[in-house]
């Protein structure tokens, strides 16, 4: 397996959020409205697409975790699944209905939204929180300078290595602990784009 870049990494968990949410709104949104509507038999077909659709977003980003662990650059293609997004027939639905892939499209469907936003939090927090800490001197510095408040103040909370050193010392070793995240950066990123693609492959072939 390729060693995948941090920004592809990146963009694999940032990516998650909404296709969680159009998966969750397709899956929810079309089984409320197609069950009920089944005796008028107008759900039938809206079910068999609303199935036909969480099964084939399944399979399109399983495809694409598939591309991000080999370290493509192309886009993957759209996925020849035969399941059909109309209903040509009850025999269509039934079909559906006997395929085991069918109910776990629907499951990667609506756990997708949750695992997205998941994924989308720490794509967003784990950077910030590494490039913030690694700005502790100049954050020390206009706080001190333009607020007259010193961020590093000693204290309590300080710990008892660092009580002797003065607040702008301590941004630095602050700033130091950031340099570290930041270069663990792209390792953490990989290890949470292979965990997504474990997610991925063991909901769409159990």
């Amino acid at each position: 397996m390729k060693k995948q870049s941090f920004m592809k990494s990146w963009s694999l968990l940032m990516k998650s959020l909404p296709k969680g949410i159009v998966a969750f709104v397709i899956a929810v949104t079309g089984i409320c409205v197609s069950l009920p509507l089944i005796i008028l038999w107008i759900g039938l077909p809206l079910l068999a697409a609303t199935l036909a659709a969480c099964r084939r977003m399944m399979v399109q980003e399983e495809l694409v975790v598939d591309h991000w662990i080999r370290g493509n650059h192309q886009q993957p293609e759209h996925t020849g699944d035969p399941a059909p997004l109309r209903m040509d027939g009850p025999r269509s639905l039934f079909t559906l209905l006997s395929q085991g892939k069918t109910y776990r499209g629907l499951i990667y469907s609506v756990a997708q939204l949750p695992i997205g936003i998941l994924g989308f939090t720490l794509a967003i927090v784990l950077p910030a929180t590494a490039f913030g800490i690694l700005l502790s001197p100049l954050a020390y510095l206009v706080s001190d300078r333009l607020f007259s408040f010193d961020l590093f103040a000693s204290d309590t909370t300080s710990l008892f290595f660092l009580y002797d050193l003065s607040s702008f010392e301590r941004s630095w070793i602050a700033a130091g602990i950031g340099l570290v995240l930041t270069l663990l950066l792209p390792l953490i990123f990989r290890k949470l784009g292979q965990l997504y693609a474990a997610w991925v492959h063991t909901v769409s072939s159990t």
